[in-house]
């Protein structure tokens, strides 16, 4: 349902507090990472709201800005240096409020009064050879272009790394809409929050509008299987997800998303989607998705009850045999060794994040001992004993590598 905008800063809601937390622990690992490059990260919060809700609470920006200081001070690097840039429409002057404390020797945040969509070419034009981050958290779905997102993979960054709010229920419920058919409204998601409803009508230009924001014509397949009850709107809503990460797959190498649900066997509100090209910021927020959901499921699904069973990402009970099986037939697909890094960022892109980065070396080690894998381990030996190595963990600072394939024999 849509709502007036200037309501949604009254008070942070339990989805809000997910979402920033899900920034909030990521960001430090992301800065540290990343200004050990010795160049300068840009980052934009691309709907920035006021920065501040108004019972008192932080919103992205002024989230961000604590966490820039902090690393800035901490940090081992030659120079290092965040430039950060808010974007909004409608709170220009009460971001600049809430955010002029963080005119330090940091450097002031730019505040931009406009669009996303409109601004953020220019911003990044100039940005060639500069670790760029981009949070596109939107009011409504209109504004992710899926053409822009594949322009920024092009633009020659040093590296590019976005987190999305992809509103895929409200597509799915627009997508219906433009092809004249009925969705069947989940009474649970009545409070879906649209600040900015995209207007969609059965006319050509709702279904080019949504041709650009889903990257390509297969929602209108999943439409008409919904339509034909071959699937029902749980299966479409994650059916279109799946695809739509699938078209981001062909711009970049890492894709992870965290859906947020209210309650349990319930549609997702929304799903936060994670983009990178770099396999160590991919395990950063596989690792930092797998704790929020955890949170999640306990604080506001089960209302703090503690449950027997560790759940995943999409809310299923964790089972490590099968995650055993799906590394054993994952790995089988390559011919050549993968290195540790690299083959668990593309299994958690290819099925989910399943559990934490330290479960998968864990399964490994079970993997090896059974000779299912092989490893090749530099240093083969430790410094100390000459025994053997064991470790799963690579570590670039001391010439430590692993690299992982299925046992030939």
């Amino acid at each position: 349902m849509s709502k007036n905008n200037s309501s949604f800063f009254k008070s942070k809601n339990s989805w809000s507090e997910i979402k920033d937390k899900l920034l909030s622990y990521y960001l430090p690992q992301y800065f540290q990472k990343v200004l050990m490059t010795n160049k300068s990260i840009f980052y934009v919060d691309c709907f920035a709201g006021k920065g501040k809700f108004d019972d008192g609470k932080d919103g992205s920006p002024r989230i961000a800005l604590q966490i820039r200081d902090t690393c800035i001070s901490q940090s081992r690097a030659k120079n290092p240096k965040i430039d950060t840039c808010f974007i909004d429409l409608n709170y220009e002057d009460e971001l600049r409020a809430n955010t002029i404390g963080y005119s330090t020797k940091n450097g002031a945040p730019q505040i931009i009064s406009g669009k996303y969509e409109e601004q953020i070419e220019t911003l990044l034009s100039d940005k060639i050879g500069k670790n760029v981050f981009l949070y596109i958290d939107p009011y409504g779905i209109k504004a992710l272009d899926y053409g822009l997102f594949s322009k920024f993979a092009d633009y020659g960054f040093f590296s590019i790394e976005m987190l999305i709010n992809m509103n895929s229920f409200g597509f799915m419920r627009a997508a219906c809409r433009a092809m004249r058919v009925e969705y069947v409204l989940d009474e649970s998601l009545d409070e879906l929050v649209e600040y900015e409803p995209t207007q969609v009508d059965a006319n050509k230009q709702s279904i080019e509008l949504l041709n650009n924001i889903a990257g390509g014509e297969y929602w209108q397949d999943i439409v008409k299987d919904y339509n034909s009850n071959k699937i029902d709107g749980y299966q479409a809503e994650k059916r279109f997800s799946t695809e739509y990460k699938q078209c981001l797959r062909k711009k970049y190498t890492y894709i992870l998303d965290m859906p947020i649900c209210i309650m349990s066997k319930q549609h997702p509100k929304y799903r936060m989607i994670h983009v990178s090209n770099h396999e160590e910021g991919c395990i950063l927020m596989a690792d930092n998705m797998f704790s929020r959901s955890d949170e999640l499921f306990v604080e506001i699904q089960n209302q703090g009850q503690l449950s027997l069973f560790e759940h995943d990402v999409q809310n299923n009970v964790v089972d490590r045999d099968d995650i055993q099986q799906k590394m054993l037939n994952f790995i089988s697909k390559f011919s050549n060794s993968m290195t540790a890094n690299k083959l668990i960022a593309a299994f958690f892109t290819e099925y989910g994040v399943l559990c934490k980065s330290g479960e998968i070396r864990n399964i490994w080690a079970d993997m090896e001992k059974n000779g299912l894998i092989e490893v090749t381990r530099i240093p083969a030996t430790t410094p100390k004993t000459g025994k053997p190595s064991k470790f799963f963990t690579e570590d670039k600072s001391n010439n430590q590598s692993v690299t992982i394939e299925r046992s030939k024999s």
